[in-house]
């Protein structure tokens, strides 16, 4: 348990506690909580600093989480999304089969001889030795250690009835993420609850079991129950309100010498209008396909006539069933497309990034490195622009050493394009949709000793997370690191406000060993997890 310290070492002992809330937007929050329905959320807004979270473009988990906490843009990273393609080839695979993971807050902190408590962050996807504890996160691999000690887990078991990580099981494939859902809203709410009182759970015990200095834990429920019931604000209302509870009781087992941060990867808006992305590649002929099983011809003529809603309810329902289901989540290597013929192609996820069929980097490349190839970005945007749909080169919103691995243009979802879908056989570029999908800004509150009051931050960034906490804790900042400290969020007269941020460089060495290792975890293809004015020490 908790060793006793003496009340030197509590005045000066900087700790920072940080609560993820995936997905959690201030659209919801602030009203909710200016009329009274979330009294916690409302005591931090008015006794702290808060305001927008930019995430990345486009704003989903995978990088988000990354590029929190690390500092770094995903051309650093070498992470775009969940899905990456793999080199030489049109396969894609999951990001960390295919990436080193790079050094985190978390074990930044924890070289530099500090407790960190790691609950449940999603980029984490199994438990590695760190100086403290840590619990894997969403995207797990059961065949690795869920947690650190790993007599731990039996721990959790204990006093939770059975530890959860998430309410979507998630199988992790070679070339794909297989989620299974759990059907019905009712048996979905019951499940959400259970999961997020066993993370509180869990969340207390950690708390008290360590000495800590650096403590995070994330809870996905917000992401999970807004996808799920965006119309249903009601429910949603209620979720909110038990978190605010658990909020409420983690802050006093903390007591007033921490500073607690709120954040969340993205926010969430309706999704009531879907792009299906390789529906207008077909039609631009920028996408070849060789043919069309049966299930996608009918399910794509009744899209053109605009009658797939109607005319689906007039078949057998086996039938039906089966058309539906057959044209969901076609992965691109079962598409039978003529790569002869295409000049443009998608991932299968769904996540907006667009890839040149290029002659020397695809096996089966078309498109002529340089001029033409700019030129067909170019008419991309263009063309898309003109639908309201937005879009990026590669290079104006990524930089670093893995910007060759990134898609060539990428998508944003946003208020006018409210989700992506690669899937063929709508017979439209544009349909309906219902739940709630990612929008760019989530939420930052920060709450505690030197942090100003009821101050409205602009222009806080998901990259300035990572610097932030570690200017907060004492510890130097890695050079390469992209995001700024937050010195706004903290009082004139404060020691926080007052101190220089320190900054350690990266040397050159350190880096090309770095790329070493990197080159050999690529070849192996195991699984694993693992600026401004700046002054080096």
């Amino acid at each position: 348990m908790r060793e006793k310290q003496t009340m030197r070492d509590k005045k000066h002992k900087a700790k920072v506690l940080i609560i993820g809330l995936d997905g959690a937007t201030w659209d919801l929050i602030k009203p909710w909580a200016e009329e009274g329905k979330l009294p916690t959320f409302k005591k931090l807004m008015e006794g702290g600093v808060y305001g927008n979270l930019k995430s990345t473009i486009p704003p989903w988990t995978i990088p988000a989480w990354n590029c929190m906490l690390t500092g770094k843009n995903p051309g650093k990273l070498g992470v775009f999304t969940f899905m990456c393609r793999s080199p030489d080839s049109y396969v894609f695979r999951p990001y960390f089969l295919l990436n080193k993971p790079p050094k985190s807050v978390l074990d930044i902190i924890s070289e530099n001889g500090k407790t960190v408590c790691a609950v449940n962050i999603p980029m984490i996807h199994y438990a590695y030795k760190i100086n403290g504890c840590m619990v894997a996160g969403w995207l797990y691999h059961p065949s690795r250690p869920i947690t650190y000690p790993e007599e731990l887990k039996s721990e959790l078991d204990s006093i939770t009835g059975g530890y959860e990580i998430d309410v979507i099981e998630v199988e992790v494939l070679p070339h794909e993420f297989k989620e299974i859902e759990i059907e019905g809203k009712e048996a979905f709410l019951k499940y959400l609850y259970r999961v997020t009182e066993k993370r509180a759970k869990a969340t207390e015990y950690l708390l008290d079991k360590y000495d800590w200095d650096f403590f995070m834990v994330v809870f996905v429920g917000p992401d999970r129950i807004q996808h799920r019931l965006w119309e249903d604000k009601d429910e949603i209302e209620k979720y909110y309100q038990y978190i605010d509870k658990i909020i409420a009781k983690l802050l006093d087992k903390i007591g007033n010498n921490v500073i607690t941060i709120l954040v969340s990867d993205h926010g969430f808006g309706a999704q009531s209008k879907v792009f299906n992305i390789s529906e207008w590649l077909i039609e631009k002929g920028l996408l070849k396909l060789r043919s069309l099983d049966k299930q996608a011809k009918v399910r794509r003529i009744l899209g053109k006539l605009g009658l797939w809603h109607f005319g689906k309810r007039l078949l057998p329902g086996k039938l039906r069933d089966h058309i539906g289901a057959g044209m969901h989540n076609i992965k691109l290597e079962e598409a039978n497309i003529d790569w002869s013929k295409t000049r443009v192609y998608v991932s299968r996820g769904g996540w907006g990034d667009i890839y040149i069929n290029l002659i020397g980097r695809e096996p089966e490349g078309i498109v002529e490195p340089g001029e033409e190839y700019e030129k067909l970005r170019d008419w991309i945007i263009k063309e898309l622009r003109k639908l309201g749909v937005n879009v990026f080169k590669k290079e104006e919103i990524y930089f670093g050493n893995y910007i060759d691995r990134a898609p060539d243009l990428i998508v944003q979802v946003d208020d006018t394009i409210h989700g992506i879908n690669p899937s063929i056989g709508y017979g439209s570029i544009f349909s309906k949709s219902n739940g709630g999908n990612h929008r760019i800004n989530g939420i930052f509150l920060a709450y505690g000793p030197g942090i100003k009051r009821g101050f409205e931050i602009e222009n806080a960034e998901i990259l300035d997370i990572t610097p932030t906490i570690l200017h907060i804790m004492e510890v130097p900042i890695p050079d390469d690191t992209d995001g700024r400290v937050l010195k706004e969020i903290f009082e004139e007269e404060s020691e926080l406000a007052k101190k220089e941020i320190l900054y350690q460089k990266t040397y050159e060495r350190e880096r090309i060993k770095e790329k070493i290792k990197g080159l050999k975890f690529k070849r192996n293809c195991y699984i694993t997890n693992s600026t401004r004015n700046k002054k080096l020490v």
